[in-house]
């Protein structure tokens, strides 16, 4: 579903930070469906300026929380602000400042990009026609401005659903899994097109499943699992408290055994090819020196920092039981 209520007025290129006002932000957002718990108190703050990345695996909660944000569903109980209008009671007036798209975007097939979009902006008010040019450009379709949508690849549809969003100038953009189904090119090309919006200030709102994605764009993020949010803050902070390190030697057995020695055994665990490895900076050092004495071949030390993402959360979402003080005190604690 495609929003088209959006602000006229212009947008800000405040970045995003601690000072930075709130544009959105969520209080306890809940909703159930029958005994099905599918968002569970959320807790969120997006700043001006943020590409803030909304991850979570598929069926975490995602689309029902941004359905909520929108008005789409109301909540069971809670509820989002945009821009001190509160959502479900004041949700005419927070659609107003909100541009984006729930899901797929979607569009009149027999009719051009640029009628679609002249239809789509004239709902809340007149759209210049230099207006609806500046975003066919933002996005890359002006060439192809004069085609049927009808006639569009899926990533074509997505980029003009992305250009739909930004018409109006709005001060919030939602985007729900805008790669999805995209094949290698067209996920890089939306994913420049998302840090080129939040280089020039606008402030985003990405849903995502995809690590990479929300590592490679986003500023903030927050990680969903079972519809709660596990730990939120600067992406770039988003990895394990503990000190530990992935080890991939000649002789992974023979290097358990040496490591164990020195770390105790509860500290080290096989993990597919690599040994990982609770230690610090120091006892690292040690480690490489004992294997090395021992004639085992040294191939991989890789820091806990830059295992990236991925690892850390798999690490939240796998468990059946994600222990939510677990996360406390991990770039900014858990909500």
């Amino acid at each position: 579903m495609t929003m088209t209520q959006n602000r006229t007025g212009g947008q800000s290129a405040a970045p995003g930070g601690a000072g930075a006002p709130v544009v959105l932000a969520t209080y306890g957002l809940t909703k159930s469906f029958g005994g099905t718990l599918a968002v569970d108190h959320l807790d969120l703050t997006v700043r001006r300026g943020d590409v803030f990345g909304f991850l979570g695996p598929n069926g975490a909660g995602k689309t029902t929380t941004i359905r909520m944000i929108v008005g789409l569903i109301y909540p069971t109980s809670g509820y989002a602000v945009v821009l001190d209008h509160q959502v479900p009671r004041d949700k005419i007036e927070a659609l107003r400042h909100i541009g984006g798209f729930v899901e797929v975007p979607a569009f009149y097939a027999n009719m051009s990009a640029r009628r679609n979009l002249r239809l789509m902006g004239s709902l809340n008010a007149s759209v210049d026609e230099s207006r609806i040019e500046e975003v066919l450009d933002v996005v890359g379709l002006r060439e192809r401005a004069d085609s049927k949508v009808g006639d569009y690849s899926h990533g074509m549809k997505q980029r003009l659903g992305i250009a739909n969003a930004l018409i109006n100038k709005p001060e919030l953009v939602i985007l729900d899994e805008p790669t999805s189904g995209l094949d290698p090119q067209g996920m890089k090309d939306v994913r420049e097109l998302v840090r080129e919006l939040g280089t020039g200030g606008t402030t985003v709102f990405l849903s995502s499943h995809l690590l990479h994605e929300v590592e490679q764009v986003c500023n903030r993020a927050a990680i969903l699992n079972k519809g709660r949010v596990v730990v939120e803050g600067p992406v770039s902070e988003l990895h394990p408290e503990h000190s530990s390190v992935k080890l991939l030697t000649s002789d992974q057995d023979r290097a358990r055994q040496i490591v164990a020695a020195l770390v105790g055994a509860q500290h080290v665990e096989l993990d597919e090819e690599y040994l990982i490895v609770e230690a610090s900076d120091g006892t690292v050092r040690e480690m490489v020196r004992a294997l090395v004495a021992e004639n085992v071949g040294v191939d991989a030390v890789i820091p806990a920092r830059e295992q990236g993402l991925e690892d850390y959360f798999l690490g939240l979402t796998q468990s059946s039981d994600v222990d939510m003080g677990g996360a406390a005190g991990v770039a900014g604690g858990a909500r």
